[in-house]
């Protein structure tokens, strides 16, 4: 009889003992789309209503903790997979966004007992902070900027091994897919978002990856790893062995300061050894409507015989951006104005100058069009007034030979033009032809006279007669090219 009792109380031991590890090595995989079915840890501010759990609320200065019961046991070279919706709504206006949360792996579910305080998300104390015996593994979505956790700014993601100061955090984001880039995401939104957690025993590898949940909620089922970006936004070699115990326990943590905020778990799946099961989004409650603002009471009125004089509102002052887009209005429509009045400026005085060196024509030129040349013609035609080019002297100065450089000339007209300068340049000026006999001339109306090439009775004893007489034989041909020799002499 004694040896059966002392069989009995062997197996009593053996049970006691066994019945913990078998009981972490089941249940290694879950998924809670409403959480008043799920077998939970809860203290604090941690609440389940209509199916969604809520971490904190409208409490200043607390924690809240919801911890999954069964205790699940990890190796050296143990992985697991967590992900689940989760939604931050703000209870201040103007909005402030308050303290964040977290998913935790810790080898308890009582951290209260660690006197942890509000700014530690619930995790981590003055006493307790950077404490390898806390042996606590967090991954946080912080909304609080809080320089004691030497956190980044109000919106980010970090990992955090045994204390709040992130081993590796960054502003959350997500990476598009269709942008190739990533784009910010704000945590205390209202909206929901999904985070995945991943955590790869063998390469010893964690990462962390966000997404928006589509809006609105699609009718027909959705996995959540159709939308999952490719992407992770936090990766970090972290060895698991040197933080964890035998056994520890997955779920999530949050708190409260002067600034409150709702934070709510909307759905969670979560397995150990593999790959979660991926959320069907369909079945993912929404988040509640962010509670009105506070209406502050106005203050009392005072009594009648102290009110004051009715004043009219303050004028409110432009804004500065309106401020800067009139200057810059002003600023371009008095560059516009100032460059054109300089166009038009130069316009007018182009104008000016031309009229005011306009060649002037005589009476009879307007009605029978000019006969004249230019300047720069006859420079160009008797190459620079040269020397070489000069045919004689004459009653109104020297005669140069020259060649134009277009034109066709018939050799009678030719003949004609060389006649009527010659009778032009007549020493004695009552020999000349008058301007209207020589317009004749040049009309055909009356025939130029024959003229004798006596050089002295023209007043120019340095031109021969053998030398006019060639000029004008080279009038042979029908018509003057361009290297045709026309003899230019001074006077009309």
């Amino acid at each position: 009889m004694t040896g059966l009792l002392g069989y009995i109380g062997v197996w009593i031991l053996i049970c006691i003992h066994v019945t913990p590890l078998v009981s972490a090595q089941g249940r290694t995989q879950f998924v809670h789309y409403d959480f008043t079915k799920a077998d939970l840890h809860r203290d604090g501010m941690a609440t389940i209503e209509d199916g969604l759990l809520q971490i904190t609320g409208n409490t200043t200065k607390s924690t809240g903790h919801a911890f999954h019961k069964t205790p699940m046991k990890f190796t050296a070279s143990s992985s697991f997979s967590t992900e689940f919706v989760f939604a931050i709504i703000p209870l201040h206006s103007p909005i402030s966004f308050g303290q964040g949360m977290a998913f935790v792996v810790a080898p308890t579910t009582d951290l209260r007992s660690n006197g942890t305080e509000t700014s530690g998300l619930g995790l981590f104390s003055t006493a307790n902070d950077n404490n390898t015996t806390n042996h606590i593994l967090a991954v946080e979505p912080d909304t609080n900027d809080s320089a004691e956790a030497l956190d980044r700014s109000s919106n980010h993601v970090g990992i955090d091994i045994n204390s709040k100061i992130s081993v590796e955090s960054a502003d959350a984001s997500y990476y598009n897919e269709t942008e190739g880039k990533n784009q910010t995401l704000l945590l205390a939104s209202g909206n929901s978002i999904l985070i995945w957690i991943d955590y790869d025993g063998i390469e010893k590898r964690l990462n962390v990856t966000l997404s928006p949940v589509p809006t609105p909620k699609p009718d027909s089922p959705l996995l959540s790893s159709s939308i999952k970006p490719s992407v992770p936004l936090l990766s970090r070699y972290i060895n698991i062995s040197e933080i964890f115990n035998e056994t520890m326990f997955v779920g999530f943590s949050g708190s409260t300061g002067t600034l409150k905020s709702d934070q709510y778990i909307l759905a969670w799946s979560f397995k150990k050894g593999g790959q979660a099961e991926s959320l069907d989004l369909s079945k993912v409650l929404d988040p509640p409507n962010p509670p009105p603002p506070p209406i502050s009471s106005p203050p009392p009125s005072p009594p009648p015989s102290s009110l004051p004089p009715p004043t009219l509102p303050p004028t409110s002052p432009p804004k500065s951006g309106s401020n800067r887009s009139s200057r810059a209005l002003i600023l371009g429509t008095t560059i516009a104005a100032f460059c054109f009045l300089i166009i038009l400026g130069g316009i007018v005085y182009l104008l000016y100058k031309k009229k005011k060196y306009a060649e002037v024509l005589e009476q009879w030129e307007k009605e029978y069009s000019p006969q004249r040349y230019s300047f720069r013609n006859l420079y160009k035609a008797t190459k620079g007034f040269k020397e070489n080019q000069l045919l004689g002297a004459g009653g109104f100065g020297k005669v140069y030979m020259g060649m134009l450089p277009s034109g066709n000339f018939k050799a009678e007209e030719v003949k004609m033009h060389l006649k009527i300068g010659m009778l032009c340049s007549q020493s004695n000026p009552e020999n000349r032809p008058s301007m209207r006999l020589i317009v004749q001339y040049l009309e055909g109306n009356v025939t130029v006279p024959s003229i004798s090439y006596d050089t002295s009775g023209f007043g120019m004893p340095n031109i021969s007669n053998e030398m006019v007489t060639q000029l004008t034989a080279t009038s042979s041909l029908a018509n003057f090219s361009f290297e045709d020799v026309t003899v230019l002499f001074g006077g009309r």
